[in-house]
């Protein structure tokens, strides 16, 4: 009897867990009223156990390397059983909430603020990782409004959207019986959703179907002249990657008017396994900045997308943790961005040389005391927050550096490129490698020389050996000379704080003497408040100065108001790389394979 009894007991246990592991949880969002600013969201399930009883809400998510914690947006949340009773729920933490009785939960309802224009200061949510609510359009990054049960990330999830009958809607996630399908919480998260008033247009590259939605105030921008200026791009990066790891991929693009940006203050672009979402502001034209960010997000298919750890799979939403390879998921793909434009012919070996030099003299402005695997480790500290942007300058130059070496080793044979593309067979979306291991692991791949190379610049935080690697690629090397730009000099680097505010991230040593800082906030130039609105102005009134002429600058320092007078300097050119006229044998031969995809 005891025996038939445990039995029983057990079966009963393995149907409940199997019932719960294999339920689809069913999502609803409601925006067909933009005026309220808010995610109306439902979320219907069939009973859970003990185990199931925390409803989370991201406290970060991939790409971002910061803390988010998008509970802080919800305003309400209610839970109910199948005859619609109210179960008693308590939020336990900024991101949880915990439900009384999830045996006989059946669905939960709560709202969610959007993040462009929420006065919660801190922990300000970049665009590109947030969410938007306007009249005619909807950014709607699928972790910025939903979250999921305990133990049940890995659950299939389908969502149904409610909204204006006359809008377009963008986003890779499949359409099944008006249901939007993911295969967990992961691919829910990693598919980012714009809706509105769009113009589309699409093609195919290599076998990927590419889809182009976007969003704009006026007729300046839309799908088709943005897809004529990602064409040459998607081209040259499907000849760098050799093969198609996606079957389709689609760029979700929202201009922002005037107002909406100096609001929201800040703009870029996030990556996704199968799309990217951009929140930039509407100007006169497309910059060549705009291409280089449709390059960097595409080629991030190759990593972390394709090419990652075993930290960060499955995701900690949960707890931020970081990998100690940040410097491959960012500096890598920034390398390949351009580099696979050289290679394709869309940039001149002078343009290439000319980002090189402009990324050095940008390193220059960050701490060189920190190597590039403790910056990827201290990632989420909010003291390394301004020091990231560095991925994008001195580890890609790393990665070009990396590059030049493997080419030398073989004797033109392969060089990052390939040895990339060997990751990539070699692991994949779902089979990440080990953390500790991957370097040992690059190593017994190519030569043990290149031990040496990671001890020394992306573990250690030994200067760069550009001057010799170029050298054997046949470049020149200049350190410094006056630019042909004779406009006077500020010579101070802007970024922007937690808050959204323009702060000092970098500096020259006349500026350090004039009594400038790291982390002042401009407050106004030479009387002028300053503000997105106001740069255009005070920048106009400096180019209309002379060197040696003095800047008043008030800032912001700690609890105090600070006024300085900043000489202006001439412009220098730093860095400067220039072809050789006569190359050797062995210069000749390793410039022809580094110029092209071997």
């Amino acid at each position: 009897m005891n025996k038939t009894i445990q039995l029983l007991a057990i079966t009963l246990l393995i149907t409940f867990s199997v019932k719960n592991y294999c339920q689809t949880i069913t999502y609803e969002i409601n925006v067909t009223n933009h005026r309220d600013d808010l995610f109306h969201v439902s979320v219907f399930v069939d009973g859970l156990s003990s185990e199931n009883n925390i409803y989370n809400f991201p406290a970060t998510v991939p790409g971002t390397y910061s803390n988010l914690n998008f509970g802080r947006f919800v305003t309400s949340f209610y839970s109910y059983d199948e005859d619609g009773n109210e179960i008693k729920v308590e939020n336990i933490s900024k991101n949880q909430w915990k439900i009384s009785d999830p045996e006989n939960l059946n669905r939960i309802d709560y709202d969610v603020e959007d993040t462009f224009d929420s006065e919660i200061e801190s922990e300000q949510v970049i665009p590109m990782a947030g969410s938007g609510i306007s009249e005619d359009f909807i950014v709607l990054n699928t972790f910025a409004a939903l979250g999921y049960f305990d133990g049940l990330q890995s659950n299939p999830v389908k969502l149904k959207l409610f909204y204006p009958d006359d809008w377009t809607i963008g986003t890779s996630l499949p359409l099944v019986n008006g249901y939007y399908t993911a295969e967990n919480y992961d691919h829910l998260a990693d598919s980012p959703f714009l809706l509105g008033q769009l113009t589309t247009a699409s093609t195919t590259v290599n076998d990927i179907e590419v889809g182009v939605y976007v969003y704009s105030p006026d007729t300046v921008f839309n799908a088709a002249k943005i897809m004529d200026a990602a064409k040459e791009i998607l081209l040259s990066s499907s000849g760098f990657i050799g093969y198609a790891p996606v079957t389709n991929y689609n760029f979700l693009i929202c201009f922002l008017d005037g107002q909406t940006f100096m609001q929201i203050g800040s703009a870029g672009a996030l990556e996704h396994s199968y799309s990217s979402l951009f929140v930039f502001p509407a100007m006169d034209r497309l910059s060549q900045d705009f291409e280089g960010y449709i390059a960097h997000e595409f080629m991030h298919i190759l990593t972390p997308l394709n090419l990652h750890s075993d930290v960060i799979q499955p995701f900690n939403f949960e707890v931020p943790t970081a990998s100690q390879h940040t410097w491959l998921y960012e500096g890598v793909t920034e390398w390949a961005s351009e580099i696979m434009q050289l290679r394709g012919e869309i940039m001149s070996i002078d343009e290439y040389l000319e980002r090189l030099s402009e990324k050095l003299t940008v390193n220059e402005k960050f701490r060189q005391d920190i190597s590039l695997t403790e910056l990827s480790k201290q990632v989420y500290d909010e003291v390394i927050t301004m020091q990231f942007i560095n991925f994008y300058n001195k580890g890609a130059i790393t990665a070009a550096m990396l590059d030049i070496r493997l080419l030398e080793l073989s004797k033109g044979k392969s060089g990052l490129r390939e040895l990339f593309l060997e990751l990539l067979e070699k692991y994949g979306k779902d089979k990440p490698f080990p953390e500790d291991d991957f370097f040992e692991i690059i190593v017994d791949m190519t030569y043990p020389e290149i031990e040496q190379f990671i001890n020394d610049y992306i573990k250690g935080t030994k200067p760069l050996p550009y001057q010799e690697y170029m050298a054997n690629l046949g470049f020149d090397y200049i350190e410094e000379r006056p630019s042909k730009d004779t406009r006077p000099n500020l010579e101070v680097q802007m970024g922007m704080n937690d808050k959204q505010q323009f702060t000092i991230v970098g500096l020259s040593d006349e500026c350090l003497k004039a009594g400038l800082k790291e982390g002042d906030v401009p407050l106004k130039v030479m009387g002028t408040e300053v503000s997105m609105e106001t740069t255009r102005q005070i920048f106009g009134q400096i180019y209309s100065m002379k060197v040696g002429d003095l800047v008043n600058i008030v800032v912001q320092r700690e609890d105090k108001e600070v006024e300085v007078s900043v000489p202006l300097q001439q412009r220098m050119d730093k860095y400067i790389f220039e072809e050789m006229e006569n190359l050797s044998p062995e210069q000749k031969l390793l410039r022809d394979v580094w110029s092209k995809n071997l």
